[in-house]
């Protein structure tokens, strides 16, 4: 497990440039719901919609949630795959600039194209769940089974050339294989959101800074170092599939 870890700490490091370029598509994505007029909470760093709310929003309103959620899974499937890409690099040590310019498109559209399939398929659940006054349950169950097959379907595109559809079933045989590597990540990515999240808001309510700003600060943060270290890790993880680290 510490293997895991100082590997991707090195990765981070040594292609810290690159990382923080790939990383801007992240700051973008997650700066967007900041600046909607849809009913959104934040929790942890990411941001949430209050479907209760969703009977009662205008059809512009809708509209724009739903050209700013496609926007915003573009760039952050464009993002992981590009960090993905400088773990690919780095790993067959070849040059970054030439494995951005030939793959950099395709992979993202790959990834982006499954993204965007599971949220089309959990807010036609959702609705379907509203409409008829249902428990919400359904979706719950669709979003859980859904993530854990977009888990590692960046690094099985990225990392092994992968279709969408065999890109998802290899991320369910990975982590049926190494449930704890799984659980570290969960455990890692929870640990490192919480106490950005804790630090952030303790400083700067000392320093009496709005919350709005604090956000912000939250998201920069986020964008650039916790979601890349993140990102590397799992293709870290996914690559033990070839090799003990």
């Amino acid at each position: 497990m510490m293997k895991l870890l100082a590997h991707t700490l090195k990765v981070y490091t040594k292609n810290i440039g690159m990382v923080l370029f790939f990383s801007i598509p992240f700051i973008i994505a997650l700066f967007l719901p900041l600046f909607s007029t849809a009913p959104t909470y934040s929790a942890l760093g990411a941001y949430f919609l209050r479907s209760g709310s969703m009977p009662d929003m205008t059809t512009t309103e809708i509209a724009v949630i739903v050209i700013t959620s496609i926007i915003s899974l573009f760039l952050l499937s464009l993002a992981m795959v590009a960090i993905n890409i400088v773990v690919k690099a780095m790993k067959a040590q070849t040059k970054i600039s030439t494995e951005v310019v030939k793959k950099l498109g395709k992979y993202s559209l790959i990834v982006f194209s499954l993204f965007l399939a599971m949220k089309i398929i959990e807010t036609g659940i959702l609705m379907f769940t509203i409409s008829n006054s249902m428990s919400e349950l359904p979706v719950y169950i669709f979003s859980f089974i859904a993530s854990l097959g977009l888990f590692f379907a960046a690094p099985a595109v990225v990392l092994e050339e992968k279709k969408p559809i065999p890109a998802l079933i290899s991320s369910y045989k990975h982590i049926i294989r190494k449930p704890l590597h799984f659980i570290l990540w969960l455990v890692l990515a929870f640990v490192m959101a919480a106490a950005v999240m804790q630090i952030a808001y303790s400083l700067l309510d000392i320093l009496h800074v709005s919350r709005f700003i604090t956000q912000l600060i939250v998201v920069l943060v986020n964008s650039l170092i916790v979601l890349p270290l993140l990102i590397i890790f799992s293709a870290e993880i996914y690559l033990t599939k070839y090799k003990i680290l």
